[in-house]
C-alpha cells in the first residue's frame, strides 16, 4: 500500500521542504509515499496498484491533476494557494473543483483555515488546522566564515527565494540605509532564484555595496547553521502562509524581524516571540531596537524557541497527518486491502469493532468510550500521538455503536457490568493480558468495573470525566447542570435514516457539553458526525440503549479495593459531572492522582492534548500492559 506525493517546488525551497517532511511522516507512520516530480508521468504512477491515496501541497497544481487521476486525495493550501492563485478567477474555478472533491483540506494557520472556509463554504467542515512541524539540524557551516566577517558584524539574514511576493528589494534598501549608520550591518539573502530577470534585478540592486549579499541556495543543514549564526532573521514578505523559515530561526535561537501579515504574525508576537514592523520606517526601528538592546534579543531568542518548541513539535505534526490518512483509508469501500482498517473481533461472545494503532509489543492502552459514542469519540489523532510515544493503543466500538453488534433501540439485552466484560473481551481477542484502561464518562465507569472485577487485567486506569456513581449510604454528589440538561432537552430528535438531520443532531448535542469559556469547533464536531453516520450503517438510532443501561449495584463503596495505579482526568466546568465528582473519585480509590483541565468541559478536547498525552504516557510508563507472548494478536 503507497500513498504519492507531488513535488511542486524547487529543491531546497520551502514548499519542497514542506512537501518532503509530509512525506517522511506519513512514511513513518505505515504509509510509503512515493514522491512524483510534477511534470513527471504522475497518472501512470498513480496507476500503480499499490497506491491508494494521493497528496499535493498546492490546490491548483496538485488539484488540476488529481481531478484528472480519481483517487481519494488530500490538498495542503498554501500561501501561493490563498494569496495567488485563488484571486485569478480560471485558477479559483478549478480550485473549487478540487476542493471539492478532496477529503480532506489542510491548512497551517488559523487565519487560512478562516479564508479557506470563506472562499470554500461548501467544504468548510473538511478543512484542519495542522502546524508546521519544526527541526533543524544545523551542520558545522559557518555564513561567517564563507563571507569573510568577523564576529561583531551584524548579520541580517532573509532566507527566501527570489520572488516579488518575498519583496528582498525592499529589504536590500533598508539594509543599506541601516548601513551607512552602522558598518557592521549586513544583509544576506538566500533562496532559490525562481526567474532569471527577476535574479538580475536583484543582483543590481546588490551592486558592489558591502551592505548586501546574494549567496543563492544553501543546503537546509547549512542553512540552519547560518540562522543560528546570524544577529536576526528576517521576513519581508508582502504574503505568506505560515513561513517555515521563521520557526527555525526560533529553534536555533535566532530573534526574527518579520513584516505585520497575517501569514507572520501568526507565528511571531511582537515583543514576545519577535519583532514586527509595518513599514520602512518600523523596519528601521524593530532593527535598530534588536541592535541596541541585548537583554531584549536574548529574551527574544528564549521564548522564540519556548515557542517553536512547545506548538510546532515534529511528533504532534506526524500524528496530525497519519490521523487524516488513517481516516481517509478506513473510509475506502470495503473491498478495497487495507492494513490499518479496523475489524470485527469475538468478545465476550458479542461481535465488537477494534482498530489499534502501533506496536503490539509496546505497552497497551485500551481507550472506552462515553455513553452511545463509538470508537471515534477517541480522535486518530489521540491515538497517533500516544503511539509515537511508545504505545500499542486500542479503540473499539461499544454494543449498539458503530460496526459492533446492535440490539433494537429501546430494548439493550445487556447491563454495564456486560460492558465492563466487553473491554476485558477485547482484550483477549487482541493477545493483550494486561492494558492501561482509559475511559472517559460512561467509559471510565465501565473501567472501574473492569478494575474490580479483573484486576489482574488491569495495569493502571486514567478516569476522565466521569464519576464514582451513587451509594445508599455514602454523601450525595451533585447533578447536572440545570442550564445543560434543558439545553439538551431542546435538541431534536432527528430523522435517523437522514445524514444531514443526524449531524445537526449530534452536533447541537455536543454543544453544550463544552466548556462555557471555550470555543465550540463546530467543523471538527460536523466531520466526526458524518463518520460516525456512515459508520453506523443505518443503526445509529441504537446507541441511544446505553440510557436504559442496568448499572447494577453501586460500587462506589468497593472503590477502595482497586490496586491499579489510578490517574483521575477532569473538566473543572464539566456541566454533566460537577468537578466534586472527581474529588470524591479520587479520594475513594487509594493513591490516585487529580488532574483538573481548567475550562474544560464534559469533554476531551484537541486542546487538552498536550497537558494530557504527556501526563498519560507518565503513569503508563511502567512494565505492565505488554503483548501476552501466549497469545497471538489477529
Amino acid at each position: 500500500m503507497k500513498l504519492l506525493a507531488l513535488l511542486h517546488s524547487p529543491a531546497a525551497s520551502g514548499g519542497d521542504t514542506t512537501t518532503r517532511r509530509i512525506a517522511e511522516h506519513l512514511s513513518a507512520s505505515g504509509h510509503p509515499v512515493r514522491l512524483e516530480p510534477h511534470e513527471g508521468a504522475v497518472t501512470a504512477a498513480a496507476e500503480d496498484g499499490d497506491v491508494l491515496a494521493m497528496v499535493g501541497t498546492h490546490a491548483l497544481l496538485s488539484g488540476s491533476t488529481f481531478l484528472e487521476i480519481g483517487l481519494p486525495y488530500v490538498l495542503v493550501l498554501g500561501g501561493t494557494d490563498l494569496n495567488e492563485y485563488a484571486l485569478e478567477p480560471v485558477f479559483h474555478q478549478v480550485m473549487t473543483q478540487a476542493v471539492e472533491r478532496a477529503a480532506g483540506l489542510v491548512a497551517f494557520n488559523d487565519d487560512f483555515v478562516r479564508r479557506s472556509r470563506e472562499l470554500w463554504p461548501q467544504v468548510a467542515d473538511k478543512v484542519r488546522y495542522i502546524p508546521q512541524g519544526v527541526r533543524t539540524t544545523p551542520s558545522d557551516y559557518s555564513l561567517r566564515r564563507a563571507l569573510g566577517v568577523g564576529a561583531d558584524a551584524k548579520l541580517l539574514l532573509l532566507p527566501a527565494g527570489l520572488r516579488p511576493v518575498k519583496d528582498p528589494l525592499f529589504a536590500i534598501d533598508c539594509v543599506k540605509r541601516l548601513h551607512e549608520e552602522d558598518e557592521r550591518v549586513r544583509l544576506v539573502i538566500a533562496g532559490v532564484s525562481y526567474d532569471e530577470d527577476y535574479e538580475a534585478m536583484v543582483r543590481r540592486r546588490c551592486g558592489d555595496s558591502p551592505a548586501v549579499r546574494y549567496v543563492g541556495a544553501l543546503a537546509r543543514d547549512d542553512l540552519h547553521a547560518a540562522m543560528r549564526e546570524a544577529t536576526a532573521v528576517l521576513n519581508t514578505s508582502t504574503s505568506e502562509c505560515s513561513p517555515n523559515s521563521l520557526l527555525e530561526a526560533m529553534d536555533v535561537g535566532c530573534p526574527v524581524v518579520v513584516r505585520d501579515i497575517p501569514g507572520n504574525t501568526c507565528l511571531v508576537e511582537d515583543g514576545v516571540t519577535g519583532l514586527v514592523f509595518a513599514d520602512r520606517d518600523g523596519f528601521h526601528a524593530q532593527v535598530r531596537r534588536l541592535l541596541d538592546d541585548d537583554v531584549l534579543a536574548r529574551r527574544l531568542r528564549r521564548h522564540g524557541q519556548e515557542h517553536v518548541r512547545r506548538t510546532h513539535g515534529m511528533r504532534a505534526e506526524r500524528a496530525a497527518y497519519a490521523a487524516v490518512f488513517r481516516d481517509l483509508l478506513d473510509d475506502l469501500p470495503p473491498d478495497v486491502p487495507v492494513p490499518s482498517r479496523d475489524r470485527v473481533v469475538r468478545a465476550n461472545g458479542v461481535d465488537l469493532c477494534v482498530q489499534t494503532f502501533g506496536d503490539p509489543a509496546d505497552p497497551a492502552i485500551l481507550l472506552v468510550a462515553g455513553s452511545g459514542a463509538s470508537m471515534l469519540a477517541w480522535d486518530a489523532g489521540f491515538c497517533e500521538l500516544l503511539a509515537d510515544e511508545g504505545r500499542y493503543v486500542i479503540r473499539y466500538d461499544h454494543r449498539d455503536t458503530g460496526r459492533s453488534v446492535s440490539y433494537p433501540p429501546g430494548e439493550p439485552p445487556y447491563e454495564l457490568q456486560d460492558l465492563a466484560a466487553d473491554a476485558i473481551g477485547v482484550l483477549d481477542a487482541l493477545g493483550v493480558e494486561r492494558a492501561h484502561v482509559v475511559g472517559i464518562s460512561l467509559g471510565g465507569m465501565i473501567a472501574q468495573v473492569a478494575a474490580l472485577a479483573e484486576p489482574a487485567r488491569i495495569a493502571s486506569l486514567t478516569l476522565v470525566a466521569t464519576s464514582p456513581g451513587e451509594s445508599a449510604d455514602g454523601p450525595g454528589l451533585p447533578p447536572p447542570s440545570l442550564r445543560v440538561l434543558r439545553a439538551l432537552a431542546d435538541v431534536e430528535p432527528p430523522d435517523w435514516t437522514d445524514r444531514d438531520s443526524v449531524v445537526e443532531h449530534l452536533v447541537a448535542a455536543a454543544r453544550p457539553l463544552a466548556g462555557p469559556s471555550r470555543d465550540f469547533d463546530e467543523h471538527a464536531h460536523r466531520r466526526v458526525a458524518a463518520r460516525v453516520f456512515a459508520r453506523a450503517g443505518g443503526t445509529l438510532e441504537s446507541a441511544g440503549n446505553h440510557a436504559y443501561l442496568d448499572h447494577g449495584a453501586p460500587w462506589r463503596p468497593r472503590l477502595g479495593r482497586i490496586t491499579a495505579p489510578t490517574l483521575v482526568v477532569h473538566g473543572a466546568d464539566d456541566p454533566i459531572h460537577p468537578v466534586a465528582h472527581a474529588h470524591a473519585l479520587a479520594a475513594a480509590i487509594p493513591g490516585a492522582a487529580l488532574r483538573i483541565l481548567e475550562r474544560a468541559g464534559h469533554e476531551l478536547s484537541e486542546v487538552d492534548w498536550p497537558e494530557l498525552v504527556p501526563a498519560l504516557v507518565r503513569h503508563t510508563s511502567g512494565p505492565e500492559g505488554r503483548l501476552s507472548r501466549a497469545t497471538t494478536p489477529l
